[in-house]
This record gives structure tokens, sequence and C-alpha cells, in this order.
């Protein structure tokens, strides 16, 4: 695989999913995230952290919706692509079957990349074992509260400490 394969490979990516409201039967796309490099996406990470990630809002009714979406996070620090799976799926049942088959073409897709691969299950295993923890998570969201009091964007303090750390100007 060419180097510009492999950089578009690990390139954020994000998409719109199609939700239908549970409540009012609206319908709307919000937007999800299928990859985040951590390197290059820094806000992303931060949204996991702060846990604002794969939640809606019906336009219509206001009803929250968790968004089950299925995505994955390449850390360049451990050169480690760890996909995403819902909480509910760890214990969701339907055979082992389809679960190592999931698992196969996880590691199919990633075997001609240098780069570890791993799955977990909800927003708390992948803060738990790989962004850090608890610790992590209380200073995202002393970020996002001095964010608030600054009146900044969401995810501004972390692309600055991101910028600083590379030498790079934010954009």
């Amino acid at each position: 695989m060419t180097e510009t394969a492999v950089s578009e490979k690990l390139t954020t990516r994000y998409t719109e999913t199609e939700l239908i409201c549970p409540k009012c039967k609206a319908r709307w796309s919000p937007v999800v995230a299928n990859f985040v490099n951590f390197e290059t996406d820094p806000a992303g990470r931060e949204g996991m952290l702060r846990k604002a990630m794969h939640h809606a809002y019906c336009p219509a009714c206001k009803f929250h919706v968790d968004v089950d979406h299925i995505f994955a996070v390449y850390d360049p620090d451990s050169n480690t692509v760890v996909q995403v799976r819902p909480k509910w799926e760890f214990k969701a049942g339907g055979g082992e079957e389809i679960y190592w088959k999931r698992l196969e073409t996880l590691l199919l897709n990633w075997a001609d990349h240098d780069v570890k691969v791993d799955v977990v299950f909800g927003f708390d295993e992948l803060i738990e074992k790989y962004l850090g923890g608890e610790e992590a998570v209380g200073a995202a969201m002393a970020r996002a509260k001095q964010e608030r009091s600054e009146g900044l964007e969401s995810g501004t303090i972390v692309k600055q400490l991101a910028a600083a750390r590379t030498g790079s100007s934010t954009a």
C-alpha cells in the first residue's frame, strides 16, 4: 500500500446517519464519526472524553437520542486502531460466530498496516483503556467549563494545546 493510501486510511472521517425519533417519528441526519485520528483531530478525542459524541436531539421535539454507530479511532502514540462498538453489544448475544467474523473483518481491514488493533464496547471502555481514564475526563470537562466561561467554541483549547505541541498555528 502506498504512503498516500495509508495516510488517507488514517484520516478522520465523519458522515451522516439517518435517525427516526422514537417519540415523534421525525427524520433527520446527525453527523457521526466513522474514523478519528487523535493526532489530526484532537477535538474528536476531546468529544469522546466529554462523552459528547454520537448524541442527537430531534429537531422537531428535542428528544435526546444516543446514536449507536460503530466507529474506529487511531492513536498514533500507541500506534493502535481501536474499533468502538455500542456498549450493549458486549452482552447482546446473537452467537459467537458473528463476533468472530466482525473481528476477523476488522483485522483483515488493517492487515496491510503496521498497527495494533483492538475492539472496545462503549465510550467508557475506550476512555479507560486508551484515553487516560477519569483523570483525562476531568481535565476535558475543566476545559469545557473554561471554554463556556470564555465564550469559546467547543474544542478550542485542546486544538490550541495540540498546535502548541506540534509548533503549528491554530486554524
